[in-house]
């Protein structure tokens, strides 16, 4: 019985496809992180749009009172920290952190390092702060109504501390006089765009070069402004 040849690649064949293999994963592996980072983008723009109008209905049910930073409108002298997410989330979500840990529409999958308290930053002119160890302190809340234009004052947006690379949870008021504290807006969404809420209760997308404009800030953050 006559034997069937033996056939093999030969080492010019096997280095073809290894260079085939290689070319279609340098093609296909960018796609595939292109697609994931969009899809986490529209999850943290979904996220947005929630707790914009978490805010717009706490607003509501508050006499058009905003949450405060970090302590509880009821009970703004506590010495226990009560931050606007949990405001939210008990207020309006009937959420309990301290049994299920922070609701999810405050995790963003964009975010290098998450926050616990939240990935989304509440503008400090807005959550007005009533931590005793601030000499500027605010005990009672910034209202709605007093706002020029509540379509185009920021409220929250995607941000982050540069002195840890976490998301942060707050934007520092500085940030709108100009000068970059530590707590600022992050370009984290579609490669180089700022998630925000505005006072409204509505979202939109904006690109870093627009927020980091100077006069352009001035009037996003600063409700004087107006």
């Amino acid at each position: 019985m006559k034997k069937r040849p033996q056939t093999a690649f030969t080492l010019i064949e096997l280095l073809t496809v290894i260079a085939i293999i290689a070319i279609l994963a340098a093609i296909l592996i960018p796609a595939v992180g292109a697609v994931r980072d969009r899809a986490n983008s529209s999850k943290s723009v979904s996220n947005l749009r929630q707790i914009g109008n978490a805010v717009a209905l706490f607003t509501n049910q508050n006499n058009g009172i905003f949450p405060l930073l970090n302590r509880k409108l009821s009970d703004p002298d506590s010495t226990s920290p009560y931050f606007w997410a949990q405001a939210l989330e008990e207020e309006i979500l009937e959420w309990d952190r301290s049994e299920s840990g922070k609701h999810p529409m405050f995790d963003d999958p964009t975010a290098q390092k998450s926050h616990g308290i939240s990935d989304y930053g509440g503008s400090t002119y807005i959550f007005l702060d009533a931590n005793p160890n601030n000499t500027d302190r605010s005990t009672s809340g910034f209202n709605v109504h007093g706002l020029v234009n509540p379509a185009k004052t920021l409220v929250v947006c995607t941000a982050y501390a540069e002195n840890t690379g976490n998301a942060s949870w707050y934007i520092q008021g500085d940030f709108a006089k100009g000068s970059n504290p530590t707590n600022i807006p992050e370009p984290r969404l579609n490669n180089g765009e700022v998630g925000v809420v505005f006072a409204d209760g509505h979202t939109e997308l904006l690109s870093r070069e627009k927020v980091y404009d100077l006069e352009f800030r001035k009037r996003l953050f600063d409700p004087s402004e107006y």
